[in-house]
């Protein structure tokens, strides 16, 4: 039970990114979307990955097999350091296809009008 609750409680965290996920695929099509679609695939790839690192210490507790958890702890950690640069890539990604996606909808700035 207490498992569940920790995955539950993991995924509950993300749920923003599956939102982001349904506002993004609403877009209309080009080159800006494809890389934010591909932000967002990585940060829940990211997110998944991170779930399953979570809960492996915790079955292995719950299986009593504490001989490997040492050895597993560093391995995990070494895990959860590359995902989170994945994550930072990925929110790079996303951070720049906004700023190109709000730069497109800029109004020009208009010329000043002569002097009379």
């Amino acid at each position: 039970m207490d498992l569940l609750i920790s995955m539950l409680t993991m995924v509950g965290v993300r749920l923003p990114v599956l939102i982001a996920v349904v506002w993004v695929v609403d877009t209309p099509r080009g080159a800006i979307r494809s890389v934010a679609l591909a932000a967002l695939g990585v940060m829940a790839l990211t997110t998944l990955a991170g779930l399953v690192l979570n809960l492996v210490p915790m079955w292995m507790v719950q299986q009593g097999n504490y001989e490997n958890l040492q050895l597993m702890s560093k391995l995990l950690g070494a895990g959860h350091f590359a995902l989170n640069l994945f994550e930072a890539l990925a929110l790079v990604l996303l951070v720049w296809a906004m700023t190109r996606a709000l730069r497109g909808h800029a109004v020009p700035p208009t010329a000043p009008l002569p002097p009379r």
